[in-house]
């Protein structure tokens, strides 16, 4: 066993520990009212309750532990969802993209971990204003925090595999073979490290292009092995946003880890995950801040260490 899979053994070990003191968090605040919203009226803003109830089913579909089913039940209540339904019918651009990406995940996960249909009719709804805002168009790429189109097309490809929807697998790789070429236009490293986002632009893109099977993982590798390789985990997050950057680099670099098979990535995205997970005022302290939305993130990086294999 290489020392990196140990290290993995190890954090996948200690994993169910963390998704249990970071679910704590949202289960807090997911039923305040800090909007108007019928259903997500929580953690500030629609997105972030939106994420919230997906961290609840997640944590329960990872660990088994069912003690926050009814506070999700109390938010999915089906009049309730009608009335979200409608207003983003009313409202097209609400939550374009990414709020509507999280969701398509929130409805993936609940058919999965508690076999509910309550939200099929909503998030095909949902995945159809989706594709229609991808569908035959270019956009950047390179689109920062909420305007980021990898991480849309990435939840609605996970969302098509769930529901069987070859479809929405073809219009998620035709676009992410549009976006390709943007490879040899990256932003530079210097650039992107400056922005004090949440979104981990260039890992996730290459998670879209690698996932969507747009383009091979050694032809990602040959172009941005070296760049993906030399990230390191932020230690001295400068705006609320980055905060929950480690988390996102996280995930990303796990997904690619896994399709190149790649030690180094693998290490690298336990550096960021444990780095946020090593200082708590990071993500359960101000509420307005971080604790409204930074678990959530690191949930869906645990997740995704969860269900991953060892290396060999």
């Amino acid at each position: 066993m290489t020392d990196v899979a140990a290290r993995f053994r190890e954090f996948k070990a200690e994993a169910p520990h963390w998704a249990a003191l970071l679910a704590q968090v949202p289960a807090r605040h997911i039923l305040r009212h800090d909007t108007a919203h019928p259903a997500f009226h929580g953690c500030i803003d629609w997105h972030s309750a939106c994420h919230a109830a997906w961290a609840l089913i997640a944590y329960e579909g990872l660990t088994g532990d069912a003690q926050y089913g009814r506070v999700v039940d109390s938010v999915l209540m089906p009049n309730k969802l009608a009335l979200e339904a409608a207003d983003l019918a009313a409202r097209p651009q609400f939550e374009m993209p990414y709020g509507r990406a999280w969701f398509l995940r929130l409805a993936l996960e609940d058919r999965l971990v508690t076999g509910s249909t309550r939200l099929t009719f909503f998030a095909r709804d949902v995945a159809a204003s989706l594709t229609a805002n991808y569908r035959n168009r270019l956009s950047d790429p390179f689109a920062r925090e909420y305007a980021n189109p990898s991480w849309a097309l990435i939840n609605l490809l996970d969302y098509a595999e769930v529901e069987n929807r070859a479809d929405l697998t073809e219009i998620v790789r035709d676009a992410a073979q549009r976006l390709a070429p943007s490879m040899d236009r990256l932003p530079s490293e210097a650039d992107e490290d400056t922005w004090p986002d949440f979104m981990a632009v260039t890992p996730m893109f290459c998670e879209l292009l690698v996932r969507a099977s747009a383009v091979e993982p050694a032809a990602v590798m040959d172009k941005v092995g070296t760049r993906l390789k030399a990230l390191r985990p932020i230690t001295e997050p400068r705006k609320a946003h980055h905060y929950a950057l480690n988390f996102s680099r996280g995930w990303a670099l796990l997904a690619l880890a896994k399709a190149a098979g790649d030690d180094t990535l693998l290490g690298s995205a336990l550096d960021h995950i444990k780095m946020n997970l090593a200082h708590p005022s990071w993500w359960r302290g101000d509420y307005r801040a971080v604790s409204h939305w930074v678990p959530q993130f690191g949930l869906f990086a645990l997740q995704r260490a969860m269900r991953q294999d060892f290396p060999k």
